[in-house]
């Protein structure tokens, strides 16, 4: 855990905080005793995961995990960083040059009051024109890996699954939508919860897609994610649940 979050100008950001000059949040780690810790833990083939929120706390991340491929000449180790929710520009394109997975957290973007009237005026809108930026990241070739950060927040993923697709609340504010560049298709944010999770936990090949060979684990929904209006996707349902090809879950009629 690299750094802290926004809204307590804790996370650590390379600029001063917009609402107050004198805060830029401070990383939890000595940069160079990290870069060292990291690059221990890679040679010993351990898949590593950062918690880093703020630029220059996702910089230092990249960073370390840079600079442990250099040294240990290491390859496919698939390192995370979690969460990244304001991201330098300069740093978006390396998630895919160094094979860092970005693990985030559609639900977490949700564009309340917390996120528009603290989290955005806590960094400025510069900054927050850079908020949660998962289509950018996977245009420059980043693999996405979304999920819920439970128990922060629900377990349930089609709230996720809705605002990584609109970036609106469940009324459709705001209403040309929270950085609305960021938006996904609903089979990209599907496939950043199932076969992105996968690929970040290496189980790819069996796991997280519907296909010959892969584990028969299955959700029956209440409705067509592809055929409804995006902004009630989080009133879908779970019918039947398979795990392994055996039904674990049946709702009731």
């Amino acid at each position: 855990m690299i750094d802290g979050v926004i809204e307590s100008h804790t996370a650590a950001m390379l600029g001063p905080y917009s609402d107050d000059p004198s805060l830029k949040g401070k990383l939890f780690w000595d940069p160079d005793k990290y870069n060292s810790a990291i690059a221990e833990l890679d040679k010993r083939n351990l898949q590593l995961f950062t918690h880093a929120i703020g630029d220059y706390g996702i910089r230092t991340a990249l960073d370390g995990y840079e600079n442990a491929e250099r040294l240990n000449h290491s390859s496919g180790r698939r390192p995370r960083i979690e969460h990244i929710e304001s991201v330098s520009n300069a740093d978006i394109p390396r998630f895919g040059k160094l094979g860092v997975i970005a693990s985030m957290q559609p639900l977490h973007s949700y564009p309340n009051n917390d996120t528009l009237d603290v989290w955005a005026r806590n960094i400025g809108p510069e900054r927050a024109s850079r908020a949660w930026v998962w289509k950018s990241i996977a245009n420059d070739g980043g693999q996405l890996a979304f999920g819920s950060d439970w128990p922060v927040v629900t377990l349930n993923p089609f709230k996720g699954l809705q605002t990584a697709v609109t970036r609106q609340t469940s009324e459709g504010l705001p209403k040309d939508g929270f950085v609305p560049s960021q938006r996904l298709s609903v089979a990209e944010a599907i496939r950043g919860y199932t076969l992105g999770a996968a690929f970040a936990g290496f189980r790819e090949k069996t796991e997280g897609s519907l296909e010959p060979g892969k584990l028969a684990d299955l959700i029956v929904l209440s409705q067509n994610l592809f055929q409804i209006d995006p902004h009630i996707i989080d009133k879908t349902k779970v019918l039947t649940t398979v795990v392994g090809g055996r039904v674990v879950f049946q709702s009731k009629p």
